[in-house]
């Protein structure tokens, strides 16, 4: 089995391409599905409360994912109390379900896998990126923000350099999703390759 994961900041793309090697038959992992899937958990809703007050929480009770975002996307030390809390029943959850999964390629969809320091336990890591003011105008467009409130999301996400990959394919994104989709198709071919051979990529 190969273990491969897809990264890069938010509005990048990394979900396409993570979505386009699923249609290739991967099986797909999505680390925010699972995310927030744990921000449902009683024992997290509280202690979510606790740090940010009950203005987060929404008429049934549950976290207001808007309201939460406003807060820690402009405030460093926000985003690092968050993260303390959900981060880890996250990783122990993502980690899980790389460990359990039954599928001959597996692609984990993570913006956080630098800064979970991942690359070591995967066979190979495709990395999206793209210009800020793109993303920025990608989060306008796909989920309706006010451009301050675009740019709060992408210049206040802090991503760790990507370290130690077995292997490594990068996409930068400037064009449109036909020829996203298109350099996705071509880094599946390398990856059932490497799949077919049976082999464990060298760390580069």
């Amino acid at each position: 089995m190969l273990r491969i994961g897809v990264t890069g900041p938010m509005a990048s793309g990394k979900s396409t391409v993570a979505r386009r090697l699923e249609e290739h038959g991967a099986r797909l992992i999505d680390a925010d599905a699972i995310g927030w899937s744990v921000l449902r958990r009683p024992e997290i809703v509280e202690a979510v409360r606790l740090a940010f007050g009950p203005a987060v929480l929404g008429a049934g009770g549950g976290i207001d994912r808007a309201a939460l975002g406003r807060i820690v996307f402009r405030d460093a030390a926000a985003l690092d109390r968050l993260n303390a809390i959900v981060q880890p029943p996250l990783l122990a959850e993502v980690r899980r379900e790389l460990r359990t999964a039954a599928a001959e390629v597996v692609v984990l969809d993570a913006a956080l896998l630098t800064q979970w320091r991942l690359e070591p336990e995967l066979d190979g890591v495709v990395e999206v990126t793209a210009p800020e003011e793109e993303r920025i105008a990608r989060l306008r467009a796909a989920r309706g923000f006010r451009d301050d409130e675009a740019r709060e999301r992408v210049l206040g996400q802090r991503l760790p350099p990507l370290r130690g990959a077995r292997r490594h394919w990068r996409i930068e994104n400037t064009g449109d999703v036909p020829a996203l989709r298109a350099r996705a198709d071509a880094i599946w071919m390398e990856i059932e390759a490497l799949a077919g051979r049976g082999a464990r990529p060298e760390r580069t």
